[in-house]
C-alpha cells in the first residue's frame, strides 16, 4: 500500500472515477458524488493548497482510499474502497485522518477542543469504527441528500422578467461572485476568489446556471456536476440573491438545472442536499420534485 499527497489535476479525475465506481458498486451508500470532490477541493477549501489537505492511498487495484482535510470546518472527508470497508485498513485511515485534521488545524491557527465528522446512516461499518475510535453522534439535525428522477421533475416556470442561462466564462467572475455573496453573505466571496474556482480542474462554466434579471443582475445560481457512469447529476451550490426571494425563482432554477443536466449531460437523476434544519431549503426541493434519499448524521470527537 502506497500513501501519497495530492499531486495535481490528474488526481481530480482519478478520485472522481474512484467515487463513481464506488457508487456503482454500492448504490451510493457512503460515497460523495464525484462533483463534491471538486467542490470541496476548490470551493470549500479555496484558501488552501490542495496538496496540503488531500492524501491518497493506492495498491495494485488502484485507489484504495483518500482523505481531504477541511481545517476551517474542523472536519474531513474520508472515502475507502468498498472491498476494504469495515476492517483494519479503514480503521487505520480513520486514525490517520483524525490525527491529520488536528495537525492541519494547528498549522493554520484553527483552535478547537473537538473535531467534527459525519457518516451515512446506512454505513453501519463506518459508524461502528467511528464509535470505537471515540466519535459520538451529535444532537444536530441530519444532512439530507435529496434525489429526483429527472423525467418526473416538472418543467420550470420562470418568473416574468428573468431568464436562466449558463455562465459564459471567467469574464463573468465578478457577477457570479456577487450573486454567491448575496445568497450567502458570510461567505466572503470576491471576484478574484471566484475566478480561481472557475479556473480550477473539473469546473465548467456551461454547468453553472444563473437566473438573470431584466437589469442584468444575477439573481440566483446553481452549479451542476455530472456523474456519467451513474447518470446522476448534483446541484452544489444552490442559492438565490436576498433581493430576489419569495417569487419562485429558486424552484424555477432548480427545475431548470435538472432538465439541463439531462439534455446537456445525459443525466437520469438529479441530487441536491441540505440540512434538515433548513426548513426553507427542504420546502424548496420538495416543491421542485425531489424526495429524501440518503441521510448523514453529524459526529463529534474530543481532541487529545
Amino acid at each position: 500500500m502506497r500513501r501519497r499527497s495530492y499531486e495535481g489535476e490528474a488526481d481530480v479525475a482519478l478520485l472522481q472515477r474512484f467515487n463513481a465506481e464506488s457508487i456503482a458498486a454500492t448504490g451510493g451508500c457512503g460515497y460523495l458524488h464525484p462533483g463534491d470532490i471538486v467542490h470541496h477541493l476548490f470551493y470549500g477549501n479555496r484558501a488552501f493548497d490542495p496538496g496540503d489537505l488531500a492524501t491518497i492511498w493506492e495498491d495494485e487495484s488502484g485507489v484504495a482510499a483518500w482523505v481531504l482535510a477541511h481545517p476551517t470546518f474542523r472536519s474531513y472527508d474520508i472515502q475507502v474502497r468498498h472491498d476494504l470497508r469495515g476492517g483494519a485498513f479503514e480503521r487505520d485511515v480513520l486514525e490517520f485522518a483524525d490525527a491529520r485534521i488536528v495537525e492541519v488545524m494547528k498549522a493554520n491557527g484553527v483552535e478547537s477542543d473537538v473535531i467534527l465528522g459525519d457518516a451515512f446512516r446506512c454505513d453501519l461499518a463506518r459508524i461502528t469504527l467511528m464509535t470505537e475510535l471515540g466519535w459520538k453522534r451529535d444532537d444536530d439535525p441530519p444532512y439530507i441528500i435529496n434525489r429526483a428522477r429527472i423525467a418526473d421533475v416538472p418543467e420550470p416556470e420562470v418568473p416574468d422578467g428573468y431568464r436562466i442561462r449558463s455562465v459564459v466564462g471567467v469574464e463573468e467572475a465578478a457577477e457570479v461572485a456577487a450573486v454567491h455573496q448575496a445568497a450567502f453573505p458570510g461567505a466572503g466571496w470576491t471576484e478574484e476568489q471566484y475566478r480561481c474556482v472557475m479556473e480550477s480542474p473539473g469546473y465548467d462554466p456551461a454547468r453553472e446556471l444563473v437566473a438573470e434579471a431584466a437589469d442584468g443582475t444575477f439573481a440566483a445560481f446553481v452549479v451542476t456536476w455530472y456523474d456519467e457512469l451513474n447518470r446522476t447529476g448534483l446541484m452544489e451550490a444552490v442559492g438565490t440573491h436576498v433581493d430576489h426571494r419569495q417569487i419562485g425563482l429558486g424552484r424555477a432554477i432548480v427545475r431548470f438545472a435538472a432538465h439541463h443536466m439531462a439534455a446537456a449531460g445525459g443525466m437520469e437523476y438529479a441530487t441536491v442536499a441540505n440540512s434538515e434544519s433548513n426548513v426553507a431549503s427542504s420546502a424548496l426541493y420538495r416543491s421542485a420534485g425531489f424526495e429524501p434519499w440518503q441521510v448523514l448524521d453529524g459526529y463529534v470527537k474530543p481532541i487529545g
